[in-house]
């Protein structure tokens, strides 16, 4: 596979990622102004629902991302989900470089 691909692909998983951590930040803003926004709760619960749902969602498409270098799932082990920045199993780093 050439760099370019790799490169695309990493960028991929960090956009994902960018997208769950989106997510995770935006819930206890999101739940404030909801309460903010209407007297009663029917918008709160709207709005967690849409979360967990959003949350989910980006956690499958984190989790089930897969390594450019090696093909296996970059953030899984087993059936364990590790978040960080290198593959689990093969090492690559989502902050490698290469297009040299």
């Amino acid at each position: 596979m050439a760099a370019g691909q790799y490169q695309q692909q990493l960028t991929a998983i960090k956009r994902k990622r960018l997208f769950l951590w989106s997510v995770f930040a935006s819930y206890i803003p999101a739940i404030i102004l909801a309460q903010v926004i209407t007297t009663g709760n029917w918008l709160s619960y709207a709005v967690a629902i849409l979360w967990l749902l959003l949350a989910g969602l980006g956690g499958i498409l984190v989790s089930f991302s897969r390594c450019p270098a090696c093909g296996q799932l970059f953030h899984m082990r087993g059936v364990v989900t590790y978040w960080g920045k290198k593959c689990q199993h093969c090492g690559l780093s989502l902050k490698q470089n290469l297009e040299t």
